[in-house]
């Protein structure tokens, strides 16, 4: 599903409408006009009543239903939770949490791939009353001390390969005020490390588990991923239990529901190669997944062939993709219709796909009976906000309506009072009981982002028809997609600076036929410094970010940066500037 760190911006057909008003970089204003009638868009699907569990307790609230199916898989070891595993796990890990001092609203960071382990630290910190932090596990040291010092983390969870890299960031934050995190280490069979708690032994039968008493509501944060939202550095999104539960609910309406019931003689089968310290894969996939009692193989990373390993032998029946899967369903070698003949139906999200594409991977199923869809949302969101309809079967472009209990609307990007109607295009805005509480410890970022009447700007440029089905055209920020993932300009501009030998920078996003957009850094260097080449600053980058925020598509030296008078980059000109480059040869 389309998500921004989010669910997705999805590009729609290569030409709008004719009633529709183009717009560019230099202009995202339709003609004047003065407002009228409300044009806000009302969800075609019936309200759904958001339970008032926390998240934890709606997840396992029908159990028994399922206790003996497998839960969870990992794919690569074939280690197996039950449901009922799984349950008494989380149980005993938030038991192990309050012993240990452990209070309710403490931020704890997980910092794990996609494992089992992954649902019985975050449901079981969850149910010791704390909050969960996810984390990138290829961030580099200075990106994790950034997460732990913001979100306030007071522990974190993570496996022996990382914890030199968890290290790094507690001495990176070393000072008076910093007080070292508890770790907590996944070993699988190894040995416990040194200067970390051992998971297995906080899962032990002898745990107490009378102590747990529920200290938190239905309002509180129960998870807290990061997202850049529409400008900026990453910023904590702070989502609470009855946020997520309504997108748990919202998305499980009839007329968009993708999961089959689970009886005594069918499961769904997902495969969980989304990360789950994305908020697609978190909502979409573990939570919506679990307490509908799926079963989800784990995949840590995307390798091809353990992938379609998956797929086959595992006969799923739903997947939840991003475009570099899609690509590789139809264009990798190995993949046959046998990969295909149990699935339903695949549902891409976190970028742009092409209707070619598309068509590509369901021609190579053989299967008339999967059904290729698109969805959208963001973080900020839960994350989804439009879904499109079961009944949509071959309109792969529209991202659907809003899902139940959701309105939205189109507006001029410059004034949002001016509202605009079917096949106007505009920014997109939406408000709903899925939108996040706001942004942690940041006030005036939140307010920059839901306006006094809890319109939340998606920072996206679309229209919608006159069936309520929603397209997206363009973005208006700045963020750099790079296979799915944000990558705020702003944060390498700071990077850049840090060099000793550049005085200012810039980042742009490029397009790149592999990832989406890829960054492109415009750098001035002091003159009285020693000369660095292009190897140099990417490498001085390499070593502070993750791999997808690396500035790919290269480094132009320039002798100054277009700025407005208040001294802002104006990186449309360099946008300019490059398509005109890129004409000319």
């Amino acid at each position: 599903m389309p998500v921004r760190l989010q669910w997705s911006r999805l590009l729609c057909r290569s030409h709008l409408r004719q009633t529709c008003v183009s717009l560019t970089c230099n202009n995202l204003s339709q003609p004047a006009r003065h407002r009228t009638e409300s044009k806000v868009v009302h969800s075609p699907f019936s309200d759904v009543q958001i339970p008032e569990n926390l998240i934890d307790e709606y997840v396992w609230s029908r159990l028994e239903r399922w206790a003996d199916k497998e839960a969870l898989v990992c794919g690569m070891t074939n280690r197996k939770f039950t449901y009922y595993e799984t349950r008494l796990a989380c149980k005993r890990f938030a038991a192990s949490l309050k012993k240990r001092g452990a209070t309710p609203g403490q931020v704890v960071a997980v910092l794990l791939p996609n494992v089992p382990e992954f649902a019985i630290t975050s449901l079981g910190a969850i149910e010791a009353d704390l909050v969960v932090t996810t984390i990138n596990p290829i961030y580099t040291s200075f990106e994790l001390a950034h997460q732990f010092k913001d979100s306030g983390a007071a522990g974190v969870v993570t496996i022996p390969e990382l914890l030199p890299k968890v290290f790094e960031a507690q001495q990176l934050l070393n000072g008076p005020d910093f007080k070292p995190l508890y770790i907590i280490s996944v070993n699988g069979k190894g040995p416990r490390p040194d200067g970390a708690w051992d998971f297995d032994e906080m899962l032990d039968p002898m745990v107490d588990t009378s102590i747990l008493k529920k200290n938190r509501s239905n309002g509180d944060v129960a998870f807290m991923p990061y997202s850049s939202g529409t400008t900026g550095l990453s910023k904590g999104v702070s989502l609470s239990h009855r946020n997520l539960l309504a997108n748990i609910v919202q998305t499980n309406h009839p007329d968009i529901k993708h999961f089959f019931d689970t009886t005594a003689n069918y499961q769904d089968v997902l495969p969980s190669v989304l990360p789950f310290y994305h908020i697609y894969g978190l909502t979409m996939i573990l939570l919506r997944g679990l307490s509908y009692g799926c079963k989800l193989v784990t995949l840590p990373k995307l390798e091809s062939q353990s992938f379609l390993n998956i797929l086959k032998n595992h006969k799923a029946t739903l997947l939840y993709v991003v475009p570099p899967i899609v690509l590789l369903l139809g264009q990798n070698k190995n993949v046959t219709p046998e990969h295909f003949q149990n699935l339903r139906l695949i549902c891409n999200g976190a970028g742009p796909v092409k209707e070619a594409d598309a068509e590509k991977v369901l021609a190579r199923t053989k299967n008339k009976n999967v059904r290729f869809c698109q969805a959208y949302g963001m973080t900020e969101a839960s994350p989804a906000v439009f879904v499109s309809r079961n009944s949509s079967r071959f309109d792969y472009l529209t991202v659907g309506p809003p899902i139940s209990n959701t309105i939205a609307r189109v507006v001029d990007p410059t004034d949002d009072t001016i509202e605009y109607g079917p096949g106007e295009t505009g920014e997109i805005q939406v408000k709903g009981p899925q939108v996040m509480i706001g942004y942690h410890n940041n006030p005036e970022a939140t307010a920059n982002t839901i306006n006094s009447e809890g319109w939340l700007s998606t920072g996206d440029i679309g229209y919608y028809n006159d069936k309520k089905e929603f397209f997206i055209v363009d973005r208006i920020k700045e963020l750099i997609k790079v296979q799915g993932y944000q990558v705020p300009p702003a944060e390498l501009e700071g990077l850049l600076r840090t060099h000793p030998a550049v005085l200012d920078a810039a980042v742009i996003g490029v397009p790149d036929d592999r990832t989406g957009e890829a960054p492109l850094a415009y750098v001035v260097l002091d003159s009285d410094k020693s000369a660095v080449s292009e190897v140099d600053i990417k490498a001085f980058i390499a070593e502070r970010v993750a791999p997808y925020k690396q500035i790919s598509a290269g480094v132009r030296f320039v002798e100054s940066l277009p700025k407005s008078a208040a001294g802002k980059i104006l990186r449309r000109l360099l946008k300019d500037e490059y398509e005109k480059t890129k004409a000319t040869k």
